[in-house]
Formats: C-alpha cells, structure tokens, sequence
C-alpha cells in the first residue's frame, strides 16, 4: 500500500492533474466574491487575508493552497526518482529546483510580506518600522493639450537624498518598495502610494532562472535529437 501510494505521488499524471485542478480552482476563484467585491485580496500578503476573511470567500484559495503543497511533493519525489536513475538529464532536476524555490519564496512573502495603500499630500510623511519617516517633498504632474494629466510623479526625501518616484519607477528604502500609483489634483494635490515588502522577491527571481534553464536544456536536448 505504502509502494503504491509512492508511485502515485511521484507520477507525472498526477503532476499534470494537480495543474489542471489549481488552474479550475483559480478559474472559478476569480468569479467569486473575494475577486468580484475587492475582498482585500489585493491589498495584504496571502495568509493574512486567509486568517481573516470568512471561508465563504477563501474557500478557493484553500484549495489552491492544498493542491500546491501536494504539487511540490510531487516534485520532490519526482527528482528522487530521477537522481535514482542514472544517465537521466541534469534539465528535470533544474525545474523541479527552481519550482519549489519559487513556492517557498511566495510562501516567505505571503507570511512576512507587506502591502498597504496611502494617500499623502506634499509635507506627508511614510512610517517605517525603524522610526525613519519619507516625506513627499512635492507632487509634480503636467497636462496635456485636452486637459488630461500626465507624466505625475512625486519628489522623496529619504534620508538625506531627494528621489524621485514615477508609475513602474518605485524607490525602495530598506527592503520596502515605494510605488506611485495615482495623483488627485483636487482639493490639493494627493499621491496615493502604495508601499510593498516582499521578502521571498530575490528567492523568486532564482528559481525563475533555474526553471527556466532548465527548459531550455530541456527544448536544446529534444531538438538535438
């Protein structure tokens, strides 16, 4: 019983079944309330939002949750497997590596991470958890010929230094990314900013290196024969 149950968790289909249900799962998810209404799902790590949102919105994430923990387990066994068979590509052993780095690193972000939405006017300021404060110096913006704004942007004071942050061109001040969503010209100009930590980024970024090498060798090695 114990042998077969192995065999079955370190199967290919089951690898591809547990893919297909995350994906139905996400599929139906992204009709429910949790995405439909806001829900907060956007707006804090993933396992904060877990604890406090009532199952009747979570419930597919929960589900997405158990496949993927079933789906690294699969992995796992699946380069054991693998490493137990000699001659076997290093190509397989790569994906699987850079799969799993990828689940922890969102795991660490969605325990540890942070993400929180503020409006500031020009003389606000941002808290950390050292005690510094980043002060919005000014808010510059320029309208276009239809009376459309454009080209916002907000002037920083961090530390000793004025930065500046644009849309797509956060600052980031001790491991915690600064980003400029939107500016609200009336009554007063307010930057609404949106401000992230997400501690698994540089651990995401490796296993997305390692999974991709690995298909490449992958592709390289089935086109050379």
């Amino acid at each position: 019983m114990l042998k077969r149950l192995y065999t079955t968790l370190c199967s290919l289909s089951l690898g591809l079944w547990l893919l297909a249900g995350v994906m139905l799962a996400l599929a139906v998810g992204s009709f429910s309330r949790a995405s439909s209404e806001g829900g907060g799902l956007n707006e804090m790590p993933l396992f904060y939002f877990l604890k406090e949102a009532p199952l009747s919105f979570s419930w597919w994430l929960w589900i997405c949750v158990a496949l993927i923990a079933l789906l690294c387990v699969n992995a796992l066994l699946c380069s054991i497997e693998a490493l137990r068979k000699k001659g076997r590509s290093i190509a397989p052993h790569l994906m699987h590596a850079g799969f799993l780095l990828v689940v922890i690193a969102h795991l660490i972000s969605a325990f540890s991470g942070f993400k929180q939405q503020m409006q500031l006017t020009e003389g606000g300021s941002i808290g950390f958890p050292d005690g510094e404060r980043v002060q919005v110096e000014r808010i510059n913006f320029e309208m276009g010929q239809m009376g459309m704004m454009k080209n916002y942007r907000a002037e920083l004071r961090v530390g000793g230094a004025v930065k500046e942050v644009q849309p797509n061109q956060p600052v980031f001040h001790k491991g915690f990314g600064i980003y400029l969503k939107h500016v609200e010209l009336t009554p007063a100009p307010v930057a609404i900013v949106e401000i992230h930590r997400e501690p698994g980024a540089m651990a995401a970024l490796l296993g997305a290196l390692l999974f991709t090498a690995g298909n490449v060798m992958l592709l390289a090695r089935r086109k050379g024969k």
